[in-house]
């Protein structure tokens, strides 16, 4: 997977770079993907070493907006561009731009249509690092910040020799230095509004770039991105990652939300299928149990008919109850209501069916597990030659999501997205419509 999928990064957006262990490999990576799309500028807010000159095919110095013209003319020829100031007296590196030149090289580069990284701090080489008082410079107007950390650190003691200024980082996580760097101690860090949420704009979306995970090291890479996602709400996605390699993305951690569609009338059944009995609990108590037990967070169940009976069902359960009091207008619009209570910070929602007790934890965990690796827009179960439910949607899709009317489901999608299959057995297309249904699943041994 391209670093660029993975950040969610599309030409025209501004992205800081913040933290240590791989920020200018990272931005040569992003410049290489994204270049045939579109011009690509680089720049630095600090200090930039003069060799790092040949990150781009042209390096502009200026030292005032009125430099940056004729930007455009040289993004035409060529389509990487590096702008920094003047070198640094008596140091081998190049200045960084200050808060005016920034905001004219964005308005340069919006009308070029380019995509702007910038490094907004330096770590000398380490893996790690606490921010200083004066650290990080972030533009206000980027869109994205990318945290970066080298998991390579992982087991090293915390000092100089892996972390910038390891004694600022040692008193933000309250331990002695020396102290042996854990996954736990990774994702404090980088979750810690002084770490590396600090000077993250406000309407900046934040994902975590852990690098250097190999195959040795992606168990650890796992329970960091685990943690971030558990401590730090504003972190949207951590990439587990290798940013020198060719494939750089291993993962892709993200939130996955459930929504547990259990609205409809039964009218082919004549009773409330959500509430038939089967293993003596409702059928929706099984839905809501794959969904929790399968890593969904938040779980949301979209009531309509019989709403205060499904409640009832479902009492002590952690979800939250959507009623849609449209729901005879068919389940796009409990489609769209689910979708709306988790789209939120959600990188991709599974939506399940109340009538399909067999599926369960391990087909839903697949289904994200799956994604975490892809990104694919849609994830589903491919029963040999027919697909399955529950079925997982990216963000990608949620605009058409919210544009479905009538009784039209997210099925409706696969004609206008790709669709990763992901085996498995005819468990993922067992429902309950009639009382035949409700009688063979009884009778089989599943």
């Amino acid at each position: 997977m391209h670093l660029a999928k993975a950040l969610r990064v599309l030409p025209g957006r501004s992205v800081a770079f913040v933290g240590a262990g791989g920020k200018t490999t990272a931005m040569a990576r992003l410049a290489g993907e994204l270049s045939p799309l579109g011009p690509v500028i680089m720049t630095t807010t600090t200090r930039m070493a003069r060799t790092q000159a040949s990150l781009a095919q042209v390096h502009r110095v200026v030292h005032s907006p009125a430099d940056l013209a004729g930007l455009s003319q040289e993004a035409g020829e060529k389509r990487t561009l590096l702008v920094t100031a003047p070198a640094v007296p008596g140091e081998p590196k190049w200045q960084g731009l200050d808060g005016a030149m920034m905001a004219a090289l964005r308005r340069a580069a919006d009308e070029l249509g380019a995509t702007l990284l910038v490094e907004a701090d330096g770590a000398r080489g380490r893996s790690l690092k606490a921010p200083a008082e004066h650290e990080p410079v972030i533009p206000p107007f980027v869109d994205l910040v990318v945290p970066v950390a080298a998991l390579d650190a992982l087991g090293q003691p915390l000092q100089a020799g892996c972390a910038h200024r390891p004694e600022l980082l040692a008193r933000l996580l309250g331990v002695p230095l020396g102290t042996r760097l854990e996954p736990e101690h990774f994702a404090a860090a980088l979750g810690h509004v002084e770490g590396g949420l600090k000077g993250v704009p406000p309407k900046a979306e934040v994902r975590m770039l852990l690098n250097k995970v190999d195959a040795a090291r992606l168990d650890a890479g796992r329970a960091v991105a685990a943690g971030l996602l558990g401590r730090a709400e504003r972190v949207q996605a951590a990439v587990l990652a290798s940013v020198a390699r060719e494939d750089p993305v291993r993962e892709v951690w993200g939130r996955v939300a459930g929504v547990v569609l259990a609205a409809g009338g039964s009218s082919r059944m004549g009773r409330p299928k959500q509430l038939l009995t089967w293993r003596g609990r409702p059928l929706v108590w099984h839905a809501v149990q794959a969904a929790l037990d399968g890593g969904l967070e938040p779980v949301v169940v979209v009531l309509g008919a019989q709403a205060q009976a499904v409640r009832r069902a479902l009492r002590g359960e952690q979800v939250v109850f959507v009623e849609n009091q449209g729901w005879s207008r068919g389940q796009s619009t409990s489609v769209r209501l689910g979708l709306q209570a988790v789209q939120q910070g959600a990188e991709g929602v599974v939506f399940l069916l109340a009538d399909m007790p067999l599926v369960d934890q391990a087909l839903v965990a697949g289904l994200v597990g799956e994604h975490r690796r892809t990104l694919a827009p849609l994830v589903a179960p491919q029963v040999r030659e027919r697909w399955g439910n529950p079925v997982l949607f990216d963000r990608v899709t949620f605009t058409a999501l919210r544009e479905l009317e009538g009784d039209r489901g997210g099925r409706a999608l696969f004609e206008d997205f790709p669709v990763h299959g992901y085996p498995w057995d005819e468990r993922a297309t067992v429902d309950v419509d009639t009382e035949a249904d409700l009688a063979r699943l009884e009778e089989d041994s599943w």
